[in-house]
């Protein structure tokens, strides 16, 4: 199952090691990652169309495979095409399979993943894990806090047989490259171009902490990040059409490789339509909410609010009130910070300003005339 990559293993960081590229691969797999999210607001429109038009078994196969035996293959991202990687992975050995997502839960602990070579298991760690289901679901929880350990039986059946893990990711890859991706793939690929060369240009030269403050729009979220930042041998930041106000990461053997959601640096010169109502929509949905716009009240009004607050004052469950400060963290509206051990969050009344001259920026162009005092629309 997917984990926060925790960065431990401290390396020396090379001058310009921080880069801004389309990564086609990571892209594909993190999009696929999406459709196993039902409960998070925000995400690209092709998540959930999508998602619509998969029947249960496909969907459920989707989890299967990007959650039960991801690490199996999400760590071989380098080509430079969705096509290659697929090839790729038909001319590795099957057993390679098992090693790289025995090798990799192994670097895993409950508070994340380090930034090592991947090693496969002794022979008597690997029997000793695979012995049986009960075996495999107990080393499992050794490294994960939550397990869905009815997806994670059924995964088993194919660990232990990987000849047919191999063929179950593969198969499920191109199908859903074939059927899902390639044609999006197709269509966001110019705006993603667009991205990238305008964040290469604006992050020449920036050390590595600002560089991904820069790309990323906001602080690093939390101390976990600053770590991972460090301590990669490099940091490569790709955006992603359909990821919203979220980040997506993915760990390629010593490098952290981070998503972020499409847009285009501030100040950029160039304006790109489709890269800007990217931008737009997933900062309008994040409003688009009653209880969303409650908690960013409240917090305007009291100055930092916290999820109990929200909880009693708006009588929403504990999962709800999370969800909402979530996306609106997220999206910036919201500043997250440690306080008497819990969280507490302030309005970031920029944002909010940001946010409604973008929207005008794209709705009425600075080229367009002004209009006569008093002249109505649709009037002579």
């Amino acid at each position: 199952m997917p984990v926060e990559a925790n960065a431990t293993a401290a390396v020396q960081v090379r001058a310009g090691s921080q880069l801004v590229t389309l990564q086609p691969v990571y892209n594909q797999l993190k999009s696929l990652m999406l459709l196993n999210e039902r409960n998070v607001s925000g995400l690209g429109e092709w998540v959930h169309r999508t998602r619509e038009s998969m029947s249960l078994e496909q969907l459920h196969k989707n989890r299967l495979v990007m959650c039960g035996v991801y690490y199996a293959f999400s760590t071989l991202g380098d080509e430079t095409s969705f096509g290659a990687y697929l090839d790729h992975l038909q001319v590795l050995p099957p057993q390679s399979f098992q090693d790289r997502l025995l090798g990799t839960y192994l670097r895993i602990t409950p508070e994340g993943c380090s930034m090592e070579d991947i090693e496969p298991p002794p022979a008597a760690q690997r029997q000793k894990i695979l012995a049986s289901e009960d075996s495999y679901l107990a080393f499992l929880g050794e490294h994960f806090n939550d397990l869905d350990f009815d997806l994670e039986g059924q995964a088993y059946r194919y660990v232990v047989d990987p000849p047919a893990m191999k063929t179950l990711i593969i198969e499920h890859l191109r199908q859903m490259w074939d059927t899902h991706l390639a044609e999006e793939w197709t269509r966001v690929r110019p705006m993603l171009s667009k991205a990238v060369e305008a964040f290469q240009a604006a992050v020449a030269g920036m050390e590595r902490r600002q560089a991904v403050r820069f790309v990323l729009g906001r602080d690093l979220p939390n101390p976990w990040w600053e770590r991972s930042v460090q301590d990669a041998q490099r940091v490569i930041m790709a955006p992603n059409a359909h990821v919203g106000p979220y980040l997506g990461k993915f760990i390629s053997g010593r490098d952290l490789v981070i998503l972020f959601g499409a847009r285009l640096p501030q100040g950029a010169a160039d304006e790109v339509p489709d890269v800007s109502r990217t931008e737009i929509l997933t900062r309008l949905d994040a409003l688009a909410d009653d209880h969303r716009l409650h908690i960013l009240r409240m917090a305007a009004e009291n100055g930092e609010v916290r999820a109990a607050d929200i909880m009693t004052a708006l009588d929403i469950s504990q999962s709800a009130a999370s969800r909402g400060l979530t996306q609106l963290t997220a999206t910036g509206y919201l500043v997250e910070r440690r306080k008497d051990g819990g969280k507490a969050y302030t309005l970031d009344a920029e944002r909010i300003e940001d946010t409604l001259a973008s929207l005008r920026r794209f709705l009425v162009s600075e080229r367009e005339p002004a209009r006569s005092p008093g002249k109505q629309p649709g009037r002579s």
